[in-house]
């Protein structure tokens, strides 16, 4: 996943990332509006895609063509788009439980052992849809329709209760990342934070099998699951207990495997609509 490995849910990338759904929606009188929704997909593959959520031992489910081609397309060249990326480096802590960030100098001086993750992650989203910003307009747009999609609206979080049943409801956390020649995440389980799924939506048109940047997942009995990032496809992993998940290096010498990744957990009383 591209979240930091942490043992709580405020991590340095995690309140960042949960900071970023603070966006403004762009008026639509102003222009056309982009409604992402996911590709179509019959009652029974749905069904058969919540069994599999729901399984024990922890199943994760790689979904190619989640969104429709020409939105994934858009998105894609607007995720790349972003003018604040920030290296994200974290090593850790002594007890291994939990980490703490690193300038990327001190993640290159540090043992192998003490690397936890690598990459670069999109910072400072509310800011460019300030007055005098750079980002373009057409972008600035689409991302804020994407949020609405993803973050503050209610047909992703419709999706993951038809999808997860989870008893309860759902809010999410999204963030973007990239990845730089051997950038990688560490094995590590998020189980001791509030998230109940991870969605991981791969936006790299480039991206070939060579290229690394897997997405590994073990499940409670050592059986292991490997999702590489085809352009436009979505993984989606339970997060549980004996449960662990990694990115092997990327092996590319260009920035690639740009991600959103969304973490569905618990909503509170304020949070729900």
């Amino acid at each position: 996943m591209t979240h930091s490995p942490a043992t709580t849910p405020h991590s340095a990338d995690a309140s960042a990332a949960t900071a970023d759904r603070a966006v403004p929606a762009t008026s639509a009188s102003s222009r056309a509006r982009t409604l992402f929704r996911p590709a179509d997909r019959s009652p029974a593959e749905l069904a058969a895609l919540a069994a599999l959520l729901r399984a024990v031992p922890a199943r994760p489910v790689h979904l190619d063509g989640f969104l429709p081609h020409e939105q994934a397309r858009a998105l894609g060249e607007t995720v790349r788009a972003l003018p604040t990326w920030e290296a994200s480096a974290v090593l850790w802590n002594p007890d291994r439980l939990a980490t703490r960030p690193a300038t990327p100098e001190e993640w290159r001086a540090a043992a192998p052992e003490e690397r936890a993750a690598v990459r670069d992650v999109a910072r400072g989203i509310p800011a460019l849809f300030d007055d005098g910003s750079r980002y373009p307009a057409e972008h600035r747009a689409r991302l804020s329709d994407f949020f609405v999609f993803a973050g503050m609206g209610t047909v992703l979080r419709d999706l993951l209760h038809r999808w997860t049943a989870p008893g309860s409801p759902l809010t999410t956390n999204v963030e973007f990342a990239r990845y730089r020649h051997d950038d990688t995440l560490g094995e590590h389980s998020d189980a001791e934070s509030d998230t109940l799924f991870v969605l991981n939506l791969y936006l790299d048109p480039a991206y070939g099998a060579d290229d690394g940047g897997v997405l590994g997942f073990r499940d409670e009995e050592g059986r292991e699951h490997l999702m590489p990032p085809r352009f436009n496809s979505l993984s989606v992993m339970p997060i549980r207990p004996g449960c662990v998940h990694w990115v092997t290096p990327w092996r590319a010498d260009r920035v690639g495997r740009h991600t959103v990744s969304i973490a569905a957990v618990p909503a509170t009383s304020g949070e729900v609509k």
